[in-house]
This record gives structure tokens, sequence and C-alpha cells, in this order.
């Protein structure tokens, strides 16, 4: 390419210094002013050698003849070359290069040309499979008419990159999602009335999180300078995607590269599904409400912007199911952070609580697993993670703020003190076995078909069967899923179950120790209000 565009600015060059010294002899030739001494006439005698046995032209004709052929492309060359004293042969080699110079000097600089017409009157957005606009795209592109009636379409059961599924596509149903898109290739669609083209392109030549996978790209263009037509498409597609999760819980969890990765996406379960005291949860959640709506609060004081809660108590009492439940109430995404991941170390751990959003929960489950004390598993072959880098994470200077941090354990008296300390952790929540008051309420919203007296009387009965504290909810619910639609049948074999469960079971006790974060215990005497004298709304067994 570079020796083309060499030659062709040469040949350029000489072009036009040829035709400016013509076009003066041109000039010359009609006033009569003699070349250097040497008549005109004898020079055309000269040029038209060869021809002698042709009669001699007037000499009016001869001077319009000679003035024609030096205007001309083939004549000037011929001039040059005899002037030149090269002979006829190379006299034509001279013309072609002359002649491929120029149509390649015209065929380079014309795709600039070309370029720089198409940046002055279209305006193109691209996106690529390895975004996440890339799936609000093809979500776009699923709901436009054209899609529904074009003749060359591809059919897909997910819209996410790298073919992850996403919400309702087959998650909650018994078939998968089907959607159908315009094929690979040049497309024509309108949008608010204006002209709009699509150009799908794949190539399998990318790596994608070090395997190989399939790369598209696609290309949205529009005619006119103003982006703003484009914009709209972009953020009217981005809307379209989001409002999938407006019901919906989106959970997150980090991979091995130190990056986020949707996981799941999961119908917000309500607070009434889950059976733990109703003040616990109101306080909860309006202690949540009103942190979020108090950042200038913060600001205006110094105090960091962030939210700390820890779950604690037997295992099945309910924690993480809450941390769901209170998602839902709050509208935010859970971020899950799996301390026991080899691959995280303190660098990647402090990057990814760093690209959390600004309003989200920020989920660390089971932490006394990673940490017993500070010493005695930091830089340990079992954790990456050292007990500094939690806690630099945690509330260091890179931690986002915004966020609503939740942490679960069984053991709360093998947490370190820095790690639940004040600023840290500003709320304790026990969840201990359950009570009779929670076992009533759990039969209860097993049967919300029932009669509302019948179902009441008979959770009344197999309240007073359960020992008070003595099993977790998930072991009464385990036992309830045998007869989800036979309330009777769970009466009548609760004594069974209770002697089978003594002979095995131990009860455990979580201590805490006094500290002056607010501690709120779920396993608590309280006062509930007595069982609902209507159905209760359907509800989905789990703690």
């Amino acid at each position: 390419m570079t020796r083309v565009v060499f030659f062709s600015f040469f040949f350029l060059c000489s072009f036009f210094s040829i035709c400016h010294m013509l076009s003066a002899r041109s000039r010359l030739t009609q006033n009569g002013v003699l070349l250097a001494g040497v008549p005109l006439l004898k020079q055309n005698n000269v040029s038209s050698r060869g021809l002698s046995t042709l009669p001699p032209l007037p000499p009016s004709e001869t001077a319009t003849t000679v003035a024609t052929q030096s205007t001309s492309l083939g004549g000037l060359i011929s001039t040059l070359a005899e002037r030149l004293g090269v002979g006829e042969l190379a006299t034509g080699g001279l013309q072609l290069a002359v002649l491929g110079g120029l149509v390649a000097g015209a065929r380079y600089f014309s795709d600039y040309f070309i370029a720089y017409l198409k940046k002055k009157t279209i305006v193109t957005a691209e996106f690529d499979s390895r975004d996440e606009s890339y799936s609000w795209i093809l979500n776009w592109l699923s709901e436009q008419p054209y899609s529904q009636h074009a003749t060359q379409f591809s059919v897909t059961t997910t819209i996410s990159r790298h073919g992850k599924p996403l919400t309702g596509e087959g998650i909650d149903s018994l078939l998968p999602a089907v959607y159908f898109l315009p094929a690979p290739g040049f497309h024509l669609l309108t949008y608010h009335r204006r002209l709009i083209w699509l150009s799908r392109e794949r190539s399998q030549a990318a790596v994608v999180q070090n395997a190989s996978s399939m790369v598209e790209r696609i290309r949205i263009s529009t005619f006119g300078r103003s982006r703003h037509i484009l914009q709209q498409l972009v953020l009217d597609a981005q809307k379209q995607f989001i409002e999938r999760d407006q019901s919906r819980t989106v959970v997150f969890s980090a991979d091995q590269y130190g990056a986020w990765r949707r996981t799941r996406s999961r119908p917000k379960r309500p607070l009434n599904s889950i059976v733990i005291p109703s003040h616990i949860k109101t306080h909860l959640v309006d202690d949540a409400k009103e942190f979020l709506s108090s950042e200038h609060w913060y600001a205006s004081r110094g105090i960091p912007f962030r939210r700390g809660y820890l779950l604690f108590g037997t295992p099945g009492s309910g924690k993480t199911s809450f941390v769901y439940s209170l998602a839902g109430e709050l509208g935010l995404n859970i971020y899950v952070i799996n301390l026991s991941n080899k691959s995280l170390t303190d660098d990647t751990l402090a990057e990814l609580v760093c690209d959390t959003p600004s309003r989200c929960i920020l989920l660390i489950e089971d932490v006394d697993a990673a940490f017993v004390q500070r010493t005695r598993m930091e830089g340990s072959k079992d954790n990456n993670i050292t007990f500094s880098g939690l806690l630099n994470s945690i509330d260091g200077v890179s931690a986002q703020e915004g966020r609503i941090l939740c942490m679960t354990t069984n053991h709360i008296d093998r947490l370190d003190d820095a790690l639940i300390r004040p600023g840290r952790i500003d709320m304790r929540i026990h969840f201990g076995h359950a009570t009779a008051p929670q076992a009533r309420e759990l039969f209860t919203k097993f049967y919300p078909h029932m009669p509302p007296k019948y179902i009441s009387a008979l959770a009344e009965q197999f309240s007073r069967k359960i020992p008070n504290e003595t099993f977790s909810m998930a072991h009464l619910q385990g036992f309830l899923m045998k007869y989800k639609q036979h309330p009777e049948d769970a009466l009548r074999h609760v004594d069974a179950w209770l002697t089978s469960q003594s002979k095995g079971s131990t009860t455990t006790s979580t201590t805490t120790e006094d500290d002056t974060s607010e501690l709120l215990d779920a396993a608590c005497p309280h006062n509930y209000d007595t069982p609902a004298t209507s159905p209760s709304p359907p509800w989905t067994p789990g703690i």
C-alpha cells in the first residue's frame, strides 16, 4: 500500500508538471512563437515521422492538430517522450504507467473520501456481545414487529451475553423461552418514523474469559449528524430490559476473575413469608429505608454512608432467606461473596467491593467458616484472603458507600471483635430455634387454601405439640412438606416425628458479647398477633 501511494503521488506530480509545461507551450504556439529557435512546423514534421507517405496537411490544419494533440493525455505523454528522445515502445509503456498510477491513486483516495462522507451524513452505534448493552439490544429487537415478519431470522433461547439464561428464560416455566431475531446480515427497519439499518456480524476469532467463544457485533445506523435518535433507542432498550427485573431480585456472585457475574433471578419474596416476630421485621425494614434516604445526613456529619447487619443463630433459622426478603422489600439486588473461594485474594476482594453499586446488599455468608478469630486461618492454605484484607474491603478508604452489608454466621463467638465492632456492624439479629408462636404461624401459612377458623384450630394444636426452641424452622418446614395438601395428616403424624427426632436432636445455644451495637433477638418472648380470620395470600413454602 505504501508503494502504491508513493508511485501515485509521483505520477500525479509528474502529470501536473507536464500539463503546466505543455499549457505554456500551447499558448506560445497560438502566438506563433518559435520554441528554442526551431520552427513549430519542423517539430511537427519530426513528430509525424513514419507518415511521410501521407500528403502534407495545410498549415492551418496542421496548427489545429498540434494544439489538439498537445492538450490530450496521450498527446502530452507523447510530446514529453519525444523531447526526451524516447522511442515509440517506451512511450506506450510510459502512458500505461501514468494511467495505472492515476487509477490506483483515485481508488485509494476514494476510500477516504467515502469514509469522510459517511462521517458527515451517517451516525452509527456499535454493540459487542461481550458487553451488557448487547442483551439490551437483543431484547429490544425481539419486541420489534420487524423481527416477527423477517424472512431471514435466527432462533435463540437466550438473549444474554455468553448464553447465560436471564429472567423468565425457562427458569419459572416448563418450556424454555424462544426469541426470533433478525439473522446475521443487513436489515432495514424503522424507529420513531426514522429509517435505520442494522448489521449483525459474527466472529470466532475472539477469546472470551480464556475460552473460545463466538463474538457478535451489531451496528445500527441512520442518516443525519445528530446522535439523539440512536441514543434514545439505547435508553429505550435499557429501560425495557430493566423492567424485566422490576418484580424480581437479581443475584450476582464473584467469579474467579475478580468480576461480578449475574447468576440468577428470582421473584421478590414478601416479608410475610418469613416466620420471625413481626416487630423484628418492621424494625429492620424501617431502619434500612431510613438509612437509604439519609445520605445527606451522613455526609454533613462526616460519617461513612454505610450500614451493616449481622444475622447469627442456629442453622436453618432463616438468616439468608430474610436477606432475600429484605432485598425484595427495598428493591435492591444482592451481591454475594464466598470467602472460601480460593481464587480470591485481598486485591480482588477489594476490587469486588469497590465495584458494587451504591445501592445494593452485599452478602457475606458463613463468615465464621473463613476466619476463626484473626490469627488462626490468616494466610493459611485454605484461604487466600487475610483478616486485614477483609476489614479493609468492608470499610477501608476504597470501600463503596451507600450499600448495606449483611453477614451471616452460625457461631458469633468465633468472630473477632474487630470484625463486628460498631461502625462495621450496626445491628445484630439473633435467629434461634422455633418457638410455639412461630410453629403456629408456619402451619397456618402452609395451608392458605383451608378455611381460616379450621386451619387456625389445627395450627393451635400443632404449636402445642412442638417443644419450644427445640427445632429449627427448617426442621418444621421439612416435616410439613410431606403433607402439603393434608394438614390433618401432619397433625396426626407429628407425635411420631417428634419421637424420632428427639433421639438424635441436640439443642444448641448461641452466646453474644455485650456491645454497644443494637441487638435484636428473634427468639425472645414476644406477643404475636392472633391468626388472621381471612385466608392468607398464596405463599411459597421455604425458609
